[in-house]
């Protein structure tokens, strides 16, 4: 094949295929979104109340604001799980995400940020909210768990939302209202 018809091909496969990312990555927020997925019942949750959810008896612990940078912070969750039915929290994959008053909605970080390293070492150790947070786990018996997010500094009125697709279809929504 000639340089030319390389260059045409290739250009033409580009404009095909970036709009078509940028569709896909849209419709997938609009299926997370209440309004396209019809909305999973939510289990609203005040400050330090446990609640029955996907299997155990969940409750969060502590919320934390930490410096990062002028512009943003790192918000440390710690909550725990006692579990009640080990079989429903090994079927399903936890997912958490922080969101704020705004309903902006923020992933947790890979990676444990090095503030949290520095000022809680303890708190860094704890397992991240998945199905190998409960391998060990005993029924009754809490699993204290920890994710960190990246949040900008102006973000208030903070929520963490749990979901466990498999082992649950509702949203457990814990409002920290002391931030």
């Amino acid at each position: 094949m000639s340089e030319k018809r390389t260059f045409w091909t290739c250009l033409l496969a580009l404009i095909v295929a970036l709009p078509l990312a940028f569709v896909a990555r849209a419709w997938e927020s609009l299926g997370e979104s209440q309004w396209l997925a019809g909305g999973s019942p939510e289990v609203v949750v005040a400050d330090e109340a446990a609640q029955a959810f996907a299997g155990g008896q969940w409750k969060l612990m502590d919320m934390r604001r930490l410096p990062r940078t002028d512009d943003a912070r790192v918000i440390l969750t710690e909550f725990e799980a006692s579990p009640t039915d080990l079989a429903a929290l090994s079927k399903g994959a936890c997912r958490v995400r922080l969101i704020d008053d705004k309903g902006r909605r923020f992933e947790p970080v890979t990676l444990t940020e090095p503030i949290v390293r520095e000022m809680y070492p303890e708190v860094a150790e704890r397992p991240r909210c998945s199905v190998l947070a409960f391998t060990d786990a005993k029924a009754g018996s809490p699993v204290r768990m920890a994710e960190s997010f990246i949040v900008p500094a102006e973000a208030r009125d903070l929520s963490l939302r749990i979901e466990f697709p498999g082992a649950s279809d509702e949203t457990l929504v814990f409002k920290w209202t002391r931030s």
